[in-house]
Protein backbone atom coordinates (compact mmCIF):
# COMPACT_ATOMS: atom_id res chain seq x y z
CA UNK A 1 0.00 0.00 0.00
CA UNK A 2 0.88 3.30 -0.73
CA UNK A 3 1.81 4.69 2.52
CA UNK A 4 1.83 8.68 3.79
CA UNK A 5 4.31 11.31 2.97
CA UNK A 6 4.66 14.85 3.43
CA UNK A 7 3.92 17.08 0.37
CA UNK A 8 6.86 19.14 -0.89
CA UNK A 9 10.95 17.44 -0.69
CA UNK A 10 9.94 14.36 1.41
CA UNK A 11 7.47 13.16 -1.71
CA UNK A 12 10.06 13.87 -4.42
CA UNK A 13 12.72 11.71 -2.22
CA UNK A 14 9.97 8.91 -1.78
CA UNK A 15 8.85 8.23 -5.29
CA UNK A 16 11.85 7.75 -6.99
CA UNK A 17 13.29 5.39 -4.84
CA UNK A 18 10.26 2.80 -5.65
CA UNK A 19 12.09 2.19 -8.96
CA UNK A 20 9.35 2.77 -11.35
CA UNK A 21 5.94 4.96 -11.55
CA UNK A 22 2.74 3.06 -10.90
CA UNK A 23 -0.10 3.81 -12.98
CA UNK A 24 -2.10 5.44 -10.51
CA UNK A 25 0.41 7.81 -9.13
CA UNK A 26 0.74 10.64 -11.35
CA UNK A 27 -2.97 11.47 -10.60
CA UNK A 28 -1.93 11.00 -6.94
CA UNK A 29 0.69 13.57 -6.85
CA UNK A 30 -1.85 15.99 -8.68
CA UNK A 31 -4.12 15.50 -6.43
CA UNK A 32 -1.90 15.92 -3.47
CA UNK A 33 -0.61 18.83 -4.80
CA UNK A 34 -4.00 20.41 -5.32
CA UNK A 35 -4.67 19.82 -1.82
CA UNK A 36 -1.12 21.29 -0.08
CA UNK A 37 -2.15 24.36 -2.56
CA UNK A 38 -5.15 24.60 -0.83
CA UNK A 39 -7.75 23.55 -3.64
CA UNK A 40 -9.39 21.65 -1.56
CA UNK A 41 -12.84 20.84 -4.32
CA UNK A 42 -10.01 19.71 -6.78
CA UNK A 43 -8.26 17.80 -4.51
CA UNK A 44 -11.48 15.69 -3.02
CA UNK A 45 -12.72 15.02 -7.02
CA UNK A 46 -9.21 13.72 -7.65
CA UNK A 47 -8.69 11.55 -4.46
CA UNK A 48 -12.51 10.11 -4.86
CA UNK A 49 -11.36 8.82 -8.53
CA UNK A 50 -8.63 7.47 -6.82
CA UNK A 51 -10.66 5.41 -4.01
CA UNK A 52 -12.95 4.48 -6.95
CA UNK A 53 -9.82 2.33 -8.02
CA UNK A 54 -9.08 0.80 -4.63
CA UNK A 55 -11.27 1.79 -1.77
CA UNK A 56 -8.83 0.41 0.94
CA UNK A 57 -5.62 2.38 -0.17
CA UNK A 58 -5.15 4.44 3.52
CA UNK A 59 -3.37 7.16 2.27
CA UNK A 60 -6.33 7.85 -0.05
CA UNK A 61 -8.79 7.96 2.04
CA UNK A 62 -6.44 9.60 4.71
CA UNK A 63 -6.56 12.59 2.27
CA UNK A 64 -10.15 11.86 0.59
CA UNK A 65 -11.15 12.05 4.30
CA UNK A 66 -8.86 15.72 5.73
CA UNK A 67 -10.83 17.12 2.13
CA UNK A 68 -14.10 16.40 3.54
CA UNK A 69 -12.87 17.67 7.21
CA UNK A 70 -12.26 20.77 5.67
CA UNK A 71 -15.50 20.84 3.96
CA UNK A 72 -17.16 19.54 6.61
CA UNK A 73 -18.71 16.59 5.48
CA UNK A 74 -17.99 14.88 8.51
CA UNK A 75 -19.95 11.76 8.12
CA UNK A 76 -17.64 10.75 4.99
CA UNK A 77 -14.48 11.90 6.93
CA UNK A 78 -14.87 10.05 9.33
CA UNK A 79 -15.48 7.01 7.17
CA UNK A 80 -12.32 7.50 5.18
CA UNK A 81 -10.32 7.80 8.27
CA UNK A 82 -11.44 4.90 9.96
CA UNK A 83 -10.57 3.03 6.88
CA UNK A 84 -7.06 4.72 6.85
CA UNK A 85 -6.44 3.70 10.77
CA UNK A 86 -7.96 0.47 10.18
CA UNK A 87 -5.38 -0.04 7.12
CA UNK A 88 -2.79 1.35 9.38
CA UNK A 89 -3.17 1.62 12.81
CA UNK A 90 0.43 2.89 13.76
CA UNK A 91 0.33 6.30 11.36
CA UNK A 92 0.17 9.24 13.68
CA UNK A 93 -0.83 11.38 11.11
CA UNK A 94 -4.05 9.02 11.07
CA UNK A 95 -4.83 9.07 14.30
CA UNK A 96 -4.19 13.07 14.67
CA UNK A 97 -6.70 13.56 11.66
CA UNK A 98 -9.11 11.25 13.43
CA UNK A 99 -8.64 12.87 16.70
CA UNK A 100 -9.23 16.34 14.70
CA UNK A 101 -12.47 14.65 13.38
CA UNK A 102 -14.26 13.99 16.43
CA UNK A 103 -13.04 17.18 18.21
CA UNK A 104 -14.66 18.98 15.22
CA UNK A 105 -17.75 16.88 16.23
CA UNK A 106 -17.76 17.76 19.37
CA UNK A 107 -17.07 14.22 20.69
CA UNK A 108 -14.42 15.19 23.52
CA UNK A 109 -14.59 11.41 24.70
CA UNK A 110 -13.56 9.69 21.69
CA UNK A 111 -11.33 12.93 20.41
CA UNK A 112 -9.29 12.61 23.81
CA UNK A 113 -8.94 8.67 23.31
CA UNK A 114 -7.18 8.98 19.96
CA UNK A 115 -4.69 12.09 21.85
CA UNK A 116 -4.43 9.68 24.36
CA UNK A 117 -2.88 6.94 21.49
CA UNK A 118 -0.63 9.90 20.33
CA UNK A 119 0.87 10.03 23.31
CA UNK A 120 1.43 6.37 24.04
CA UNK A 121 2.78 6.09 20.33
CA UNK A 122 5.12 8.91 20.47
CA UNK A 123 5.52 10.70 23.60
CA UNK A 124 9.05 12.52 22.20
CA UNK A 125 6.00 14.76 20.11
CA UNK A 126 3.03 14.23 22.07
CA UNK A 127 3.90 14.19 25.76
CA UNK A 128 2.85 17.86 26.72
CA UNK A 129 0.76 19.80 28.82
CA UNK A 130 -1.75 20.42 25.75
CA UNK A 131 -2.15 16.78 24.57
CA UNK A 132 -1.87 15.60 28.60
CA UNK A 133 -4.90 17.85 29.10
CA UNK A 134 -6.62 17.43 26.33
CA UNK A 135 -6.90 13.45 27.23
CA UNK A 136 -7.49 14.90 31.21
CA UNK A 137 -10.22 16.84 29.89
CA UNK A 138 -11.76 13.23 28.07
CA UNK A 139 -11.58 11.62 31.17
CA UNK A 140 -13.48 13.48 32.76
CA UNK A 141 -15.86 14.22 30.56
CA UNK A 142 -16.33 10.24 30.70
CA UNK A 143 -16.16 10.14 34.51
CA UNK A 144 -12.82 8.56 34.73
CA UNK A 145 -12.14 11.40 37.49
CA UNK A 146 -8.74 9.54 39.15
CA UNK A 147 -7.25 8.77 35.40
CA UNK A 148 -7.92 12.35 34.67
CA UNK A 149 -6.40 13.96 37.68
CA UNK A 150 -3.20 11.21 37.10
CA UNK A 151 -3.18 13.17 33.47
CA UNK A 152 -3.87 16.76 34.66
CA UNK A 153 -1.02 16.02 37.04
CA UNK A 154 1.01 14.74 34.48
CA UNK A 155 0.92 17.95 32.64
CA UNK A 156 1.36 20.52 35.64
CA UNK A 157 4.37 18.54 36.07
CA UNK A 158 5.78 19.46 32.52
CA UNK A 159 4.46 23.04 33.17
CA UNK A 160 3.38 24.14 36.90
CA UNK A 161 1.58 27.27 34.80
CA UNK A 162 -0.27 25.76 32.49
CA UNK A 163 -4.06 27.42 32.57
CA UNK A 164 -6.05 24.81 31.47
CA UNK A 165 -4.28 21.53 33.06
CA UNK A 166 -5.26 24.45 36.08
CA UNK A 167 -8.62 25.07 35.29
CA UNK A 168 -9.57 21.11 34.32
CA UNK A 169 -8.21 19.79 37.67
CA UNK A 170 -9.51 22.78 39.82
CA UNK A 171 -12.96 21.98 37.99
CA UNK A 172 -12.77 18.55 38.51
CA UNK A 173 -11.95 18.81 42.01
CA UNK A 174 -14.86 20.42 42.95
CA UNK A 175 -17.40 18.43 41.28
CA UNK A 176 -15.75 15.57 43.22
CA UNK A 177 -16.23 17.45 46.20
CA UNK A 178 -12.75 17.78 47.50
CA UNK A 179 -13.12 21.39 48.58
CA UNK A 180 -9.64 22.24 49.65
CA UNK A 181 -7.88 20.98 47.11
CA UNK A 182 -10.40 22.88 44.89
CA UNK A 183 -9.87 26.26 46.43
CA UNK A 184 -5.97 25.83 46.61
CA UNK A 185 -6.22 25.16 42.60
CA UNK A 186 -8.47 27.79 42.31
CA UNK A 187 -5.97 30.11 44.08
CA UNK A 188 -3.43 29.14 41.99
CA UNK A 189 -5.46 29.73 38.90
CA UNK A 190 -6.19 32.87 39.90
CA UNK A 191 -2.43 33.36 40.74
CA UNK A 192 -1.41 32.87 36.87
CA UNK A 193 -0.98 35.71 35.19
CA UNK A 194 -1.19 34.45 31.83
CA UNK A 195 -5.02 33.35 32.05
CA UNK A 196 -7.55 36.29 31.15
CA UNK A 197 -8.97 38.52 33.79
CA UNK A 198 -12.62 37.86 32.66
CA UNK A 199 -12.13 34.02 32.92
CA UNK A 200 -10.83 34.25 36.28
CA UNK A 201 -13.84 36.43 37.47
CA UNK A 202 -16.27 34.42 35.31
CA UNK A 203 -15.71 31.54 37.39
CA UNK A 204 -15.96 32.96 40.94
CA UNK A 205 -19.28 34.31 39.71
CA UNK A 206 -20.09 30.72 38.31
CA UNK A 207 -19.42 29.62 41.65
CA UNK A 208 -21.30 32.10 43.53
CA UNK A 209 -24.15 31.68 41.18
CA UNK A 210 -23.95 27.70 41.79
CA UNK A 211 -24.12 27.30 45.58
CA UNK A 212 -26.31 27.43 48.45
CA UNK A 213 -26.42 29.26 51.82
CA UNK A 214 -24.90 26.32 53.78
CA UNK A 215 -22.09 25.73 51.53
CA UNK A 216 -21.38 29.81 51.73
CA UNK A 217 -21.33 29.28 55.69
CA UNK A 218 -18.33 26.98 55.79
CA UNK A 219 -16.87 28.70 52.76
CA UNK A 220 -17.74 32.08 52.45
CA UNK A 221 -14.52 33.93 54.19
CA UNK A 222 -12.67 31.77 51.82
CA UNK A 223 -14.54 32.68 48.45
CA UNK A 224 -14.69 36.49 49.79
CA UNK A 225 -10.36 36.20 49.99
CA UNK A 226 -10.36 34.87 46.50
CA UNK A 227 -12.19 37.38 45.06
CA UNK A 228 -10.26 40.28 46.87
CA UNK A 229 -7.18 38.15 45.68
CA UNK A 230 -8.46 39.04 42.09
CA UNK A 231 -9.26 42.40 42.65
CA UNK A 232 -5.97 43.32 43.51
CA UNK A 233 -4.58 41.35 40.34
CA UNK A 234 -6.86 42.91 38.06
CA UNK A 235 -8.76 45.92 39.71
CA UNK A 236 -9.82 47.16 35.91
CA UNK A 237 -12.08 44.26 35.47
CA UNK A 238 -15.14 45.50 36.21
CA UNK A 239 -16.57 41.83 36.72
CA UNK A 240 -14.39 41.42 38.98
CA UNK A 241 -15.93 44.77 40.60
CA UNK A 242 -19.62 43.37 40.70
CA UNK A 243 -18.96 40.38 42.24
CA UNK A 244 -17.31 42.02 45.33
CA UNK A 245 -20.04 44.63 45.08
CA UNK A 246 -22.49 41.41 45.85
CA UNK A 247 -20.39 39.84 48.69
CA UNK A 248 -20.83 43.27 50.30
CA UNK A 249 -24.56 42.90 49.73
CA UNK A 250 -24.11 39.65 51.40
CA UNK A 251 -22.69 40.88 54.21
CA UNK A 252 -25.33 43.39 54.17
CA UNK A 253 -22.36 46.26 54.84
CA UNK A 254 -24.23 49.14 53.53
CA UNK A 255 -21.22 51.49 53.33
CA UNK A 256 -19.15 48.56 52.20
CA UNK A 257 -21.28 48.33 49.11
CA UNK A 258 -21.60 52.23 49.15
CA UNK A 259 -17.67 52.18 48.40
CA UNK A 260 -17.55 49.74 46.09
CA UNK A 261 -20.25 51.15 44.12
CA UNK A 262 -17.54 54.83 44.37
CA UNK A 263 -15.01 51.97 43.01
CA UNK A 264 -17.25 50.86 39.98
CA UNK A 265 -18.23 54.24 39.01
CA UNK A 266 -14.72 55.83 38.80
CA UNK A 267 -13.74 52.57 36.93
CA UNK A 268 -16.13 53.36 34.42
CA UNK A 269 -15.53 57.01 34.00
CA UNK A 270 -11.92 55.60 33.01
CA UNK A 271 -13.64 54.03 30.95
CA UNK A 272 -16.02 56.05 29.30
CA UNK A 273 -18.61 53.28 29.90
CA UNK A 274 -21.91 54.97 30.94
CA UNK A 275 -23.76 51.73 30.93
CA UNK A 276 -21.57 50.59 33.79
CA UNK A 277 -21.36 54.06 35.33
CA UNK A 278 -25.35 53.75 35.59
CA UNK A 279 -25.54 50.89 36.83
CA UNK A 280 -23.20 51.69 39.81
CA UNK A 281 -24.67 55.03 40.77
CA UNK A 282 -28.33 52.54 40.49
CA UNK A 283 -27.35 50.66 42.64
CA UNK A 284 -25.98 53.22 45.56
CA UNK A 285 -28.92 55.16 44.49
CA UNK A 286 -31.32 52.12 45.89
CA UNK A 287 -28.89 51.44 48.74
CA UNK A 288 -28.95 55.43 49.90
CA UNK A 289 -32.78 54.93 50.27
CA UNK A 290 -33.36 51.72 50.67
CA UNK A 291 -30.62 50.90 53.90
CA UNK A 292 -29.66 53.88 54.32
CA UNK A 293 -33.18 56.28 54.43
CA UNK A 294 -31.28 58.67 52.72
CA UNK A 295 -33.52 60.39 50.20
CA UNK A 296 -31.92 63.54 49.45
CA UNK A 297 -28.53 61.68 48.46
CA UNK A 298 -30.59 59.08 47.00
CA UNK A 299 -32.36 61.36 44.25
CA UNK A 300 -28.88 63.11 43.96
CA UNK A 301 -27.70 59.65 42.55
CA UNK A 302 -30.75 58.73 40.77
CA UNK A 303 -30.14 62.13 38.57
CA UNK A 304 -26.15 61.10 38.15
CA UNK A 305 -27.20 58.31 36.66
CA UNK A 306 -30.00 59.50 34.53
CA UNK A 307 -27.73 61.89 32.90
CA UNK A 308 -25.52 58.70 32.18
CA UNK A 309 -27.74 57.02 30.62
CA UNK A 310 -31.62 58.61 30.47
CA UNK A 311 -33.65 55.22 29.71
CA UNK A 312 -31.85 53.18 32.60
CA UNK A 313 -35.41 51.72 33.20
CA UNK A 314 -34.71 50.65 36.93
CA UNK A 315 -33.51 53.86 38.01
CA UNK A 316 -36.85 55.73 36.21
CA UNK A 317 -39.08 53.04 37.80
CA UNK A 318 -37.08 53.13 41.43
CA UNK A 319 -36.95 57.37 41.45
CA UNK A 320 -40.12 57.56 39.68
CA UNK A 321 -41.96 55.07 42.55
CA UNK A 322 -40.30 56.61 45.44
CA UNK A 323 -41.65 60.25 44.63
CA UNK A 324 -44.97 59.04 44.26
CA UNK A 325 -44.56 56.96 48.01
CA UNK A 326 -43.96 60.76 49.16
CA UNK A 327 -46.87 62.47 46.88
CA UNK A 328 -43.89 64.75 45.63
CA UNK A 329 -43.07 66.15 42.03
CA UNK A 330 -45.78 63.34 40.85
CA UNK A 331 -45.70 64.92 36.72
CA UNK A 332 -41.75 64.31 37.16
CA UNK A 333 -42.53 60.66 38.27
CA UNK A 334 -45.26 60.07 35.55
CA UNK A 335 -42.54 61.46 33.23
CA UNK A 336 -40.36 58.85 33.86
CA UNK A 337 -42.45 56.13 34.95
CA UNK A 338 -44.19 56.81 31.61
CA UNK A 339 -40.93 56.14 29.78
CA UNK A 340 -40.45 53.11 31.42
CA UNK A 341 -43.38 51.27 30.11
CA UNK A 342 -42.74 52.76 26.43
CA UNK A 343 -39.30 50.33 27.22
CA UNK A 344 -40.95 47.77 28.39
CA UNK A 345 -44.68 47.65 28.37
CA UNK A 346 -45.08 44.32 29.45
CA UNK A 347 -42.99 44.57 32.81
CA UNK A 348 -45.49 44.17 35.81
CA UNK A 349 -43.76 46.51 38.13
CA UNK A 350 -43.03 49.24 35.71
CA UNK A 351 -47.24 49.14 34.85
CA UNK A 352 -47.74 49.14 38.41
CA UNK A 353 -45.75 52.59 39.17
CA UNK A 354 -47.25 54.21 35.81
CA UNK A 355 -50.74 53.12 36.66
CA UNK A 356 -50.40 54.12 40.27
CA UNK A 357 -49.22 56.96 39.53
CA UNK A 358 -52.16 58.50 37.39
CA UNK A 359 -54.18 56.69 40.50
CA UNK A 360 -52.32 59.71 42.25
CA UNK A 361 -53.03 62.76 40.16
CA UNK A 362 -56.96 61.39 39.96
CA UNK A 363 -57.27 59.78 36.66
CA UNK A 364 -58.29 55.99 37.99
CA UNK A 365 -60.04 55.40 34.36
CA UNK A 366 -56.77 56.06 32.34
CA UNK A 367 -54.64 53.84 35.36
CA UNK A 368 -57.26 50.48 34.70
CA UNK A 369 -56.12 49.64 31.29
CA UNK A 370 -52.58 49.72 33.00
CA UNK A 371 -53.31 47.09 35.71
CA UNK A 372 -55.11 44.95 33.37
CA UNK A 373 -52.05 44.26 31.94
CA UNK A 374 -50.15 44.05 34.82
CA UNK A 375 -52.26 40.92 35.50
CA UNK A 376 -51.54 39.81 32.49
CA UNK A 377 -47.45 39.66 32.85
CA UNK A 378 -47.17 38.45 36.95
CA UNK A 379 -49.28 41.88 38.43
CA UNK A 380 -50.88 38.95 39.90
CA UNK A 381 -47.80 37.71 42.37
CA UNK A 382 -47.62 40.56 43.73
CA UNK A 383 -49.25 42.19 46.97
CA UNK A 384 -48.73 45.37 45.95
CA UNK A 385 -49.82 45.23 42.78
CA UNK A 386 -52.92 43.67 44.12
CA UNK A 387 -53.86 46.60 46.22
CA UNK A 388 -53.42 49.46 43.91
CA UNK A 389 -55.56 47.99 41.60
CA UNK A 390 -57.75 47.71 44.17
CA UNK A 391 -58.12 50.97 44.92
CA UNK A 392 -58.24 52.04 41.14
CA UNK A 393 -61.39 49.52 41.15
CA UNK A 394 -63.01 51.58 43.98
CA UNK A 395 -62.11 54.48 42.77
CA UNK A 396 -64.19 53.88 39.60
CA UNK A 397 -67.11 52.42 41.95
CA UNK A 398 -66.41 48.47 40.66
CA UNK A 399 -66.71 47.49 44.58
CA UNK A 400 -67.02 43.77 44.23
CA UNK A 401 -63.68 43.16 41.78
CA UNK A 402 -62.44 45.81 44.13
CA UNK A 403 -62.99 43.55 47.34
CA UNK A 404 -61.72 40.31 44.84
CA UNK A 405 -58.37 42.08 44.51
CA UNK A 406 -58.09 43.08 47.89
CA UNK A 407 -58.79 39.77 49.54
CA UNK A 408 -56.07 38.41 46.75
CA UNK A 409 -53.35 41.00 48.25
CA UNK A 410 -53.93 40.29 52.05
CA UNK A 411 -53.64 36.61 51.20
CA UNK A 412 -50.41 37.25 49.23
CA UNK A 413 -49.26 39.40 52.27
CA UNK A 414 -49.87 36.49 54.54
Amino acid sequence: MRKMFLYGLLLLLCFPLRGQVQAGDDLFLTAAAAYAEGQTARAKELFAQLHEQDPLDDAVNYYLGLCELQMQELDAAEEHLQQAVRADSTNTWYIYAIASLYDARHDQIRSGEYVEKLVKMNPSLYNNPNTLSVVADAKAAAGRDSVALAYYDQALLLDPGYAPAQFGRTELLRRKGNFPAFFAGLEELIRNESVRPGVKSNYLTMLMDNIDSSFYWVWGDTINRLVDLDRDMHPEDYDIQLLKLRMCYIRQDWEAVLEQCGVMADLARAEGNQDHLAEALSIAGDVYYQQLEDKKKAYETYEEALKADPDRTSVLNNYAYYLSLEGRQLRKALKMSRRTVELEPDNATYLDTYGWLLYLLHKPKEAKPYFKHAMLYGGKDSAVVLEHYAKVLEALGETDLATYYKNLSEQKSK
